[in-house]
């Protein structure tokens, strides 16, 4: 049984074979991160791949893989490790688009191409300083 697959089984607290967000929350504390409840709302928004509003074992075992993968640990981080779909280190406009949809943002995908665009998504890529500052800034709204 690997790492991610202990976690998960001990934190399934209810044995419903997904994590709801307290679960994933006390999850992540026991592992020394420093994400607050609305950070882990936005994680689970951004994971959970089929939209029911929990994280069933392969949506935590990406989430798990990521965090053990990457430095410096924080929401921005996270979000664009999950955004980085070809583990480029760029985000492109498409990548874009995904992350911001499974965050909910409330904007046409018109608006959402045009404003990745203008962030270079379509020319060098949306790089890692450039879209955790805009997340930081997002934080704020979601």
């Amino acid at each position: 049984m690997d790492f991610a697959e202990q976690m998960f089984k001990k934190y399934d607290q209810d044995k419903s074979g997904s994590l709801q967000m307290q679960e994933v929350y006390e999850c992540l504390q026991s592992l020394g991160t420093k994400f607050s409840q609305k950070d882990i709302q936005i994680i689970v928004q951004a994971f959970d791949d089929n939209k029911n509003g929990v994280l069933d074992y392969n949506e935590f075992e990406q989430l798990v893989y990521i965090l053990q993968n990457i430095n410096n640990i924080s929401i921005e981080s996270v979000l664009f490790y999950k955004a980085d779909s070809d583990k480029n280190g760029v985000i492109d406009v498409n990548e874009f688009m995904n992350i911001m949809k499974s965050l909910q943002v409330q904007m046409t995908d018109e608006k959402l191409k045009n404003f990745a665009i203008q962030m270079g998504a379509a020319t060098d890529g949306i790089g890692f300083e450039n879209f955790t500052n805009l997340i930081t800034k997002m934080k704020v709204l979601m």
